[in-house]
């Protein structure tokens, strides 16, 4: 298992059910003249598109040739939600690359190349993609989940490019799957964040099944873990869950943590979010035990997690519609 910091940046993965997440009924209707340049692209074996814009550059062998021109448009649409969530401190000289794949044996073949000592954990991707560090790769299942993923991964590839301190897997994950319910029905994508039909449907059965994590484990618990487990409904529970947890953070309970919260993100441009979460572990009764997710969570809420878990419960029952 990697060092949690290196988890945190290297193992960032979205297993998304294409058959859940064509509930979005999102096409991509957005323009393509954001696209700077369009060129043949070729690299281990397989050949496609090099589409560059603002902020990417988007390698693609997709064959829907509508998702495909749509996607520029729908990259710096995302990149746009990013900024209005975390604005950068930093500006990026180089672009973002995302590899969009038009079949999982394409993606196979590149990743198994490009990454092979960390392949035998994203190999167990069934459906979505990974990012490591600031680079996304992902394949090709339908319109609605491939958008979804790509919003996912963007959020990703967006912290890691743009800040250097090391975020807590459920931050870093409850955002990513915060951007991942999108409407394209208009002209242009308009992300929907606190109506994320996929994760919703996913607390629900946790919640009739008694499947629950406990909100410690949300908050200390890292997804490589998770994924490491090789169980996809775990998975699924854990980044439903992580979603449900910045809407309660954020618009939940009444608005009692959304200034917390706030400050969390705007800690996170600076130093301060790391001094901060320093002395919430040397506050412990045993440093060495507190995870940076807890140790962050506690900077900013005054309590650890087990403190606010009945809160939390309840809002899984309100946004879950029980």
């Amino acid at each position: 298992m990697l060092p949690e910091h290196r988890q945190a940046c290297s193992l960032r993965v979205a297993l998304i059910l294409a058959t859940a997440l064509a509930t979005y009924g999102c096409t991509p209707q957005v323009k393509m003249e954001l696209a700077s340049a369009t060129q043949d692209w070729a690299e281990e074996g397989l050949a496609g598109q090099r589409i560059t814009t603002a902020h990417f550059e988007i390698i693609s062998t997709v064959r829907d040739a509508e998702l495909e021109a749509g996607l520029p448009g729908f990259m710096e649409a995302a990149y746009r939600r990013y900024q209005d969530t975390l604005p950068s401190p930093k500006d990026r000289p180089s672009k973002l690359t995302v590899y969009v794949f038009g079949t999982r044996p394409e993606w196979e073949q590149f990743t198994r190349r490009r990454f092979p000592a960390r392949y035998p954990v994203y190999s167990r991707i069934r459906a979505g993609g990974f990012t490591e560090d600031d680079v996304s790769v992902l394949f090709y299942v339908n319109r609605a989940a491939t958008l979804a993923t790509l919003a996912h991964e963007g959020w990703h590839q967006y912290l890691a490019a743009g800040f250097g301190t090391p975020s807590p897997a459920w931050l870093n994950e409850g955002l990513a799957c915060y951007h991942e319910a999108v409407d394209c029905a208009g002209a242009e994508p308009r992300f929907t964040p606190r109506q994320n039909t996929f994760r919703i449907n996913s607390l629900r059965e946790a919640l009739q099944t008694d499947t629950l994590l406990s909100l410690p484990e949300i908050v200390t618990t890292d997804a490589g873990q998770i994924l490491s487990r090789d169980r996809s409904r775990i998975t699924q529970i854990y980044y439903a869950q992580a979603w449900a947890l910045i809407t309660f953070l954020r618009h939940g309970a009444g608005g009692r943590h959304a200034a917390d919260f706030e400050r969390l993100l705007a800690d996170l441009a600076d130093d301060t979010f790391r001094v901060r979460v320093s002395a919430a572990r040397l506050g412990a009764t045993d440093p060495s035990g507190v995870s940076l997710g807890e140790a962050a969570f506690r900077a900013y809420f005054g309590r650890g997690p087990e403190a606010l878990a009945d809160e939390y419960y309840d809002h899984l029952v309100r946004v879950a519609g029980f």
